[in-house]
């Protein structure tokens, strides 16, 4: 259990960290978040390690103070805390429950803190809380927080963000397209982003293996999981199965899914299932798998699938309602959305040499569904028959076209 000295002073460096004024950038859920807290439900704020969220919360609870909360952070990953049973029921001693509200950061190695969550909404405080697993908080909270709870998924910066952050909003065409390759290759990690170091990313790769999956699920094959890792983040789209893997890693089809499993709870990647109205198929099929940020990717020399991990990313923002879809003659659509019946082919340059093989995925698409297709590039040297749309204007006009 952690004494009741330093639980005051971890809520008191708390109260510093509220009291700093920094130059952050606005996230693009940030409003959305601040505009919450008149709602009674707990929002719970999630994604990968280093992607911003305990910045975003501390942004949201300044501007909550100066509505005259009074606001708390709590950081359940200071190596101060020894976590014991009384630990919350102390911490509600120590604040001023009337009129407060609560930034909860990573709070998932407190015994029942889920239940202590709860009990806190139910006085009639408002709470954040935010985590990097998808699991432990949706399993338990979920039971614990029915009907309680908004999530909201946080990712690394957009490329809208991106620019934000190089005060770059309004550029010609030429050097936004620059900017995008520049963003399409690093990625979009705060940090790496706002101080150009690109050294951290290797390091949030081991924080993401050692912290979020080796530590939690007690893994034995480390060296196992660790070559899987590396070949997932070293090439983006690739059907996943041990047909695909063999001779690299020697694991059961059991081990692997839940490997991948693993790293889909840690938000390291985003999966996307063959689409299908038939259930047995979308689960006979392979899964391809995306980094849920390109910065994590270990290899970055194929500009093509570097554009596709981007506008998957993107897509994932707006809806989790994403497939690819591929015919009886192994023609691939790469991403699918049933919800606008849009099927969509990215290619880094749209030329004659691809261009037949671009639209014949999509020509079988529209003959099976009606789909909608579209072409997204970052740069045309030919002239397709279906809708094409640069990378960045998609982007930019991105929820218009898939919600």
């Amino acid at each position: 259990m952690t004494d009741i000295t330093t639980l005051k002073e971890i809520l008191g460096d708390g109260k510093l960290l509220l009291d700093q004024e920094e130059a952050l950038v606005e996230r693009d859920m940030a409003g959305t978040l601040l505009s919450r807290a008149k709602y009674g439900v707990i929002e719970v704020v999630t994604g990968v390690r280093r992607a911003g969220k305990s910045k975003l919360l501390l942004w949201v609870g300044r501007q909550l103070r100066k509505e005259g909360k009074n606001v708390y952070y709590i950081n359940f990953e200071d190596d101060r805390f020894m976590p014991g049973e009384k630990d919350l029921q102390n911490i509600a001693t120590l604040i001023e429950l009337d009129n407060a509200v609560l930034l909860v950061d990573e709070p998932q190695n407190m015994p029942n803190w889920e239940k202590w969550v709860r009990r806190m909404h139910d006085r009639g405080i408002k709470i954040y809380v935010t985590g990097s697993n998808s699991k432990l908080l949706g399993s338990e909270f979920a039971t614990a927080l029915t009907g309680r709870k908004k999530e909201h998924e946080v990712f690394p910066f957009s490329f809208s963000e991106f620019l934000k952050s190089k005060n770059a909003v309004s550029l010609p065409s030429d050097q936004n397209i620059r900017m995008f390759e520049d963003y399409m290759t690093n990625g979009g990690y705060p940090y790496s982003v706002i101080s150009g170091d690109n050294s951290v990313l290797s390091d949030y790769r081991r924080d993401i293996i050692e912290r979020d999956i080796l530590a939690r699920h007690k893994i034995r094959d480390v060296n196992a999981f660790k070559n899987l890792y590396r070949f997932v983040m070293s090439n983006p789209g690739l059907y996943i199965s041990q047909k695909s893997i063999k001779g690299f890693i020697d694991i059961s089809h059991v081990t692997l899914r839940k490997y991948l499993d693993y790293l889909v709870e840690a938000y390291a990647v985003i999966p996307l299932e063959k689409f299908s109205y038939s259930q047995k198929e979308q689960l006979l099929n392979p899964r391809k798998f995306y980094p849920i940020d390109n910065g994590l990717l270990i290899r970055k020399t194929d500009l093509g699938k570097l554009l596709e991990s981007c506008m998957v990313q993107h897509i994932k923002r707006h809806t989790g309602n994403v497939f690819y879809w591929k015919d009886s003659g192994a023609r691939e659509v790469d991403v699918y959305l049933p919800d606008r019946n849009l099927a969509i082919q990215v290619c880094y340059e749209l030329n004659v040499g691809n261009l037949s093989r671009e639209e014949k995925a999509l020509e079988s698409a529209v003959d099976e569904f009606n789909a909608k297709p579209l072409i997204v590039s970052l740069y045309s040297e030919a002239k397709s028959k279906y809708p094409t749309m640069r990378a960045t204007e998609f982007i930019e006009n991105i929820r218009s076209i898939v919600l």
